[in-house]
């Protein structure tokens, strides 16, 4: 018996326009009905889940910003931070000054190094309050991500010089096609997924789990039910155990939970 569902937000429960799925509250109230809870796993800070959200917070779960917090209750059952000493490396690695938008993500901000207007654009489009910092001093809180907006192709063009940040004690993780994200090693939606079951007393052969890319393969690996995306990478396709027949602009991830659990809220 299925006790709990988690997705990941964009390229699987978003369609390419970064849209909600209108059917999404339907859904969630015959999930609350049979007792499954729904949980949200992104590469997204917490607060910019919430203005999906925001309504039913308290009533599922978030892995945010990779799977560095989880958050339950609006209250924080898991994070793992990044040191100053790790920032430093990664700036020095990646140059602010570059094209490449480099933001730092707390909980509820991300700090946005200088970059151009477009990667600027880029970055306002997935996080909910961004402020604008020269120097790592101008942060004032811990730091559980990195991540950078390449507006070539983040696989060919910023991944191969990232490869010293990799035998320091972090991992770097392709999230999309323009996306890299950087946290501490073993800091994954995979391993918040472990907290979370742990938590609720679930276990993965009672879990359903959704995703599309590089960054969602740990979070298969701990659900039984692990799907991807008609539309995923092949690399997370080869992990999952199911594909769905719909993708993400098809509102694949309803549909497959709908047929599943014989909801008949879609036929």
């Amino acid at each position: 018996m299925i006790k709990l569902i988690v997705s990941d937000m964009d390229g699987t429960l978003l369609n390419t326009n970064h849209e909600f799925p209108k059917d999404f509250m339907r859904l969630f109230k015959a999930l609350q009905q049979r007792e499954i809870t729904f949980c949200v796993a992104s590469g997204r800070q917490y607060t910019s889940l919430l203005q999906f959200f925001a309504p039913i917070k308290e009533q599922m779960s978030f892995i945010a910003q990779n799977g560095t917090l989880l958050m339950r209750n609006d209250k924080v059952l898991y994070e793992n931070t990044l040191s100053v000493y790790h920032l430093q490396r990664i700036l020095s690695v990646v140059k602010p000054s570059s094209q490449v938008a480099v933001g730092l993500y707390s909980r509820a901000h991300t700090y946005l190094f200088p970059t151009t207007p477009y990667a600027e654009s880029q970055v306002h489009i997935y996080n909910t309050s961004v402020i604008k910092v020269s120097d790592l001093s101008e942060v004032p809180e811990p730091i559980s991500q990195v991540s950078l907006y390449d507006p070539i192709n983040a696989r060919t063009n910023t991944l191969p010089t990232l490869s010293a940040l990799a035998q320091e004690g972090l991992t770097i993780t392709l999230s999309g096609t323009h996306w890299i994200d950087i946290t501490n090693a073993g800091a994954n939606k995979g391993e918040a997924l472990v907290a979370l079951q742990k938590a609720l007393e679930i276990t993965p052969e009672q879990t359903m789990a959704f995703g599309d890319h590089l960054n969602d393969i740990q979070m298969m690996r701990q659900a039984s039910f692990s799907y991807a995306m008609k539309n995923a990478e092949e690399e997370v396709k080869a992990v999952a155990n199911y594909i769905t027949e719909k993708d993400n602009n098809e509102n694949g991830v309803l549909k497959t939970i709908d047929k599943k659990l014989n909801l008949n809220l879609f036929s």
